[in-house]
């Protein structure tokens, strides 16, 4: 842990910026639950596949179960407890941090999202992870998550929706 919180120091020296500063604690909430609940809406919407909405349900259940069983499981408290130097780099964006920091649940979630949309449009992939990542990124950089816990998290994303999709079609049927 110290190792990272050594790089998380080294980061808040090197990549920090008013700009940086303004903007990621609102674009960290693209990797929120409610930005999942919102793309499985939209996914409805726009396909009008009620198939294809259940599962994508059961996909972020399973997600969310494997992803809050390990916090719990864990307990790792979050990096923010340590890292008081950094003061005002640290999140302050709405709601409180009740959960534990691994693995990091918004990038299961943006990695989860990646590699459907990758699924879908697979042309696309590679800037569908990019977005991830960075989104994954911003919860280092907020002070939220130690490395691992967005490496672990990420992992977890791709994983299971990777998983998912050599068992479970999300095909559109005509």
């Amino acid at each position: 842990m110290e190792w990272e919180l050594n790089f998380m120091r080294w980061g808040n020296r090197w990549w920090s910026s008013s700009l940086l500063d303004y903007t990621i604690p609102w674009l960290t909430y693209l990797g929120s639950h409610f930005a999942v609940i919102l793309f499985i809406l939209l996914t409805l919407i726009i396909t009008k596949q009620r198939k294809i909405f259940r599962r994508l349900l059961l996909l972020y259940g399973i997600q969310s179960a494997i992803v809050y069983g390990l916090k719990f499981l864990i307990q790792r408290e979050r990096p923010f407890y340590f890292l008081q130097e950094m003061g005002s780099k640290l999140s302050k964006g709405p709601g409180e941090i009740l959960d534990p920091s691994f693995p990091s649940a918004h990038a299961a979630l943006s990695f989860m999202m990646a590699t459907l949309l990758a699924y879908w449009f697979p042309r696309f992939g590679i800037i569908f992870y990019v977005i991830a990542s960075f989104i994954a990124w911003t919860r280092i950089y907020l002070g939220l998550h130690f490395p691992t816990d967005v490496l672990v998290g990420s992992l977890l994303g791709y994983g299971i929706t990777k998983l998912f999709l050599q068992y479970i079609s999300l095909e559109r049927s005509e």
